[in-house]
């Protein structure tokens, strides 16, 4: 073989393999690209197919909760402001709340009134007055402001009054003492409404009005007569028993405290 063939041969060979690569590389190349666009297409919709979760920033509040919740106890003392069935005085209740609309509640007054008189002939009298009444109620609140709450409700009334009315005199060089009690059970009921204001947490003030009723029977008179003698208008059967019915306006104001 020539020198002129062999050198034909291996230019036809190094072409070939020159060939070959060249068609290899390419191939390896297209092959690795459509590797990398279907890894990103996949990942793509692997993101797109998860659920977006949004966490969501809770309401910031700058209001504060001054009214108590439900299932509360509470105190408040007060001072009535108006006449009838003895209120004119202090007056303690105690409260319960069942829920933020509704509440019950239990209700004490007590009024103490005392007097003397004295006269330049040595004639005096002094007068001592007394009433207590014990009101169980219960009560509705609306929804008001953050501090006010206004309110309407219903008591029924428990009392009993009581006097006591004691005189000396001298008349003619005679001497006269007397002594008169008298004690008065009653009850009635009450249409109420209101409003507490929170001053602060659980810490409030209030006032109210009530308009109601109060049932009177024949009041029990007893004590000794200017002869120092006794009586006991339970003893004169000859006297009839009359109820009397009078309506009432007790308001009052108070300040309360939740627990």
């Amino acid at each position: 073989m020539s020198i002129s063939v062999v050198k034909q041969h291996l230019f036809v060979s190094f072409a070939s393999i020159k060939t070959f690569k060249s068609n290899n590389m390419k191939k390896l190349i297209f092959a690795s690209a459509a590797l990398c666009a279907a890894a990103t297409i996949s990942a793509q919709e692997v993101v797109e197919a998860q659920p977006q979760t949004q966490v969501e920033e809770a309401p910031v509040s700058t209001a504060k909760n001054f009214k108590p919740g439900s299932e509360r106890f509470g105190a408040e003392a007060g001072l009535s402001l108006g006449s009838g069935f003895g209120l004119n005085g202090g007056n303690l209740n105690f409260n319960f709340t069942l829920s933020d609309e509704w509440m019950v509640r239990l209700g004490f007054g007590v009024n103490v009134d005392k007097s003397a008189n004295k006269d330049e002939e040595d004639n005096k009298s002094h007068v001592t007055e007394s009433a207590f009444n014990i009101k169980p109620g219960i009560v509705y609140s609306f929804s008001g402001t953050d501090r006010l709450e206004p309110y309407v409700g219903a008591e029924l009334v428990f009392g009993l009054n009581s006097s006591c009315t004691y005189s000396y005199s001298k008349v003619d060089g005679a001497t006269y003492e007397r002594e008169n009690k008298t004690r008065t059970s009653n009850f009635g009921a009450n249409a109420v409404t209101g409003f507490n204001f929170y001053v602060a947490k659980d810490l409030y003030v209030g006032a109210e009005v009530g308009l109601g009723f109060i049932v009177t029977p024949q009041s029990h008179k007893f004590g000794t007569d200017d002869e120092g003698k006794e009586y006991d208008s339970k003893d004169d059967k000859s006297k009839s028993h009359t109820t009397q019915i009078n309506p009432i306006c007790t308001p009052s104001v108070r300040v309360g405290w939740k627990f």
